[in-house]
């Protein structure tokens, strides 16, 4: 694994589009029409803010934003100061759209800031694998090569990522609603750690 360069940023953001386009939470965001071009829009942002930390193989079989405690992001402000990427940005996302992502990024501060410490743990922004690549152990090798023995949190939106996840080591520490779409916190953090009682939204 290798920090992406400036020049792969596009490259990464569709990546992670392929992998994420079936993720039914952006569904909340765009309608069908729009919805690659809106899924690659907020990747473009996430990627350029998260470009000192965003990993790939190389030939994108898996790529991963991954913050580590002495990572900074990048300003969003340089994001929109970029004519390319901010104009390509507001084409796909319309004012209601962007009100939502920003209610979507208070909220997702608001649950990890309940879990993941910055001065000691890792935080997965995004991580993914290619469908052809799975089952490999990419994941796995990943976390383990990028975060080594630190804890590590993240969340996820989907079940089936939860029982990967599980797999791993993670347990879900909150389950948070989000209009309908429920967020899955998990950490593999062992000290204090608490299996949630329910499956409350």
């Amino acid at each position: 694994m290798r920090k992406i360069n400036d020049d792969e940023i596009i490259k990464i953001s569709e990546a992670f589009t392929d992998m994420f386009r079936d993720y039914d939470t952006y569904r909340l965001f765009f309608d069908e029409k729009n919805l690659l071009s809106g899924i690659r829009a907020f990747f473009l942002y996430e990627v350029f803010t998260a470009k000192n930390y965003t990993y790939t193989d190389g030939d994108c079989d898996v790529v991963a934003s991954v913050k580590l405690p002495s990572d900074k992001d990048v300003s969003s402000a340089l994001f929109f100061d970029d004519p390319v990427l901010s104009r390509e940005f507001f084409n796909a996302v319309d004012d209601k759209t962007f009100a939502l992502a920003e209610e979507y990024v208070d909220f997702n501060k608001s649950l990890a800031g309940r879990h993941y410490d910055p001065s000691t743990d890792c935080y997965v922004k995004n991580i993914g694998v290619k469908k052809q690549a799975r089952g490999k152990g990419l994941l796995r090798k990943t976390l383990s090569a990028l975060c080594g023995d630190l804890p590590v949190y993240l969340e996820t939106h989907s079940e089936e990522n939860v029982k990967i996840y599980e797999k791993l080591g993670f347990f879900v520490v909150e389950r948070a609603d989000f209009h309908g779409v429920t967020v899955f916190a998990m950490s593999n953090k062992k000290s204090g750690l608490r299996r949630p009682e329910s499956s409350k939204s």
